[in-house]
């Protein structure tokens, strides 16, 4: 492989590394997702940085991407059953491997292990994304097959592994950015799939302490019967605790989420787990977080950081500072991300770290 140069159009510096082609498995590749939609902000980074980019979803909706990112679907958005999914990404992992020289896959370490014969024989070095606690026999499995195990956290990946490199998330800073202008008193957000890890419930006991302006929009919605049925048990809480006329639940689509952002008094999280992307948008958004979550305390100020039971008072204590002392909360949560965890500052990691 031949070295190369890039300018960066950042801060005019030169990037040098490895001119690498790369294959990258994700689950859907969709700017509309309202999950998975931000990977498709990475598949551009990775083009605009001069990589050659084959891409394999598992599947695909809506994408706009440079010309030098190829997609692959594995069509379960036509029925294709898992099976048929699997034969079709044997055959797309032979037939494009003159195209890839790097493996990077997304989250799914299951095609880490349904890959690796075929790319142990072609040679191919495997990487994996993996931010979550969660994890089965795959991940198990997968950590013994990959070169290195990237995260933004060293939270986030639930086995020990002397393969895991911290990196950071990929915000971008750019979009997620203040807006002085749009900023609503009283608005509190909170963001992401409605399931029990999130823990919705605690932020409703404390939106019943909170003052009556406060209203609290839930930025998420369903995928499996599990969530269906949180969805259900939050209802009713809901009805029970008298906020029926205070709090909005339900997906909005991934373009209104800075909007959202950017009109938010402050933001709640109560979510286990990894370091949720969410917390990261709203600092560089310049809006206030009050978590109880182990993760997001590591990137947080010590005014932001509660537990679930004192989390009524973190927020009235945040929407009580002075604009002058907010302003400068503001300006500094969003430092922390745009020096640890925006996109080109990951993008330029991957790539190092994968040459």
């Amino acid at each position: 492989m031949q070295n190369f140069s890039k300018e960066s159009p950042k801060d005019g510096k030169l990037l040098y590394c490895c001119l690498v082609r790369l294959l990258i498995i994700t689950q859907r590749v969709d700017q509309t997702d309202p999950i998975l939609g931000f990977f498709h902000g990475w598949l551009r980074a990775f083009g605009e940085h001069g990589i050659g980019v084959t891409v394999i979803g598992q599947q695909t909706g809506s994408y706009d991407l440079p010309e030098n990112v190829r997609v692959h679907s594995l069509e379960k958005e036509k029925g294709r059953e898992r099976l048929s999914q699997i034969a079709r990404f044997w055959k797309i992992i032979f037939l494009e491997s003159r195209s890839y020289d790097r493996v990077f896959v997304h989250m799914t370490p299951i095609w880490v292990v349904l890959g690796w014969p075929v790319w142990t024989i072609l040679r191919k070095p495997i990487f994996l994304w993996y931010e979550a606690r969660g994890g089965g026999w795959s991940l198990l499995f997968a950590l013994r097959m990959v070169r290195k195990v990237f995260g933004a956290t060293d939270y986030g990946l639930p086995r020990n592994s002397r393969r895991h490199v911290i990196v950071g998330h990929g915000i971008d800073t750019e979009r997620f950015r203040p807006d002085l202008g749009r900023h609503q008193e009283g608005l509190l957000v909170t963001v992401g799939r409605v399931t029990p890890v999130k823990h919705y419930d605690v932020l409703l006991h404390a939106l019943v302490i909170l003052p009556q302006h406060c209203q609290l929009r839930i930025a998420g919605g369903t995928f499996t019967d599990r969530d269906r049925k949180e969805e259900k048990r939050l209802q009713a809480l809901i009805a029970e605790l008298g906020l029926a006329t205070r709090v909005m639940m339900g997906w909005i689509a991934p373009i209104e989420i800075v909007t959202l952002l950017q009109s938010a008094d402050c933001m709640l999280h109560a979510c286990t787990g990894g370091l949720d992307k969410c917390v990261l948008e709203a600092m560089a958004c310049g809006c206030p977080v009050v978590s109880s979550s182990e993760a997001a305390s590591r990137v947080l100020p010590p005014i932001c950081v509660s537990t679930n039971e004192e989390m009524a008072e973190r927020v009235r204590r945040i929407l009580g500072l002075s604009p002058e002392d907010r302003a400068e909360l503001s300006r500094e949560l969003r430092q922390r991300v745009v020096n640890g965890h925006s996109l080109q500052h990951l993008i330029q990691r991957l790539i190092e770290e994968m040459r």
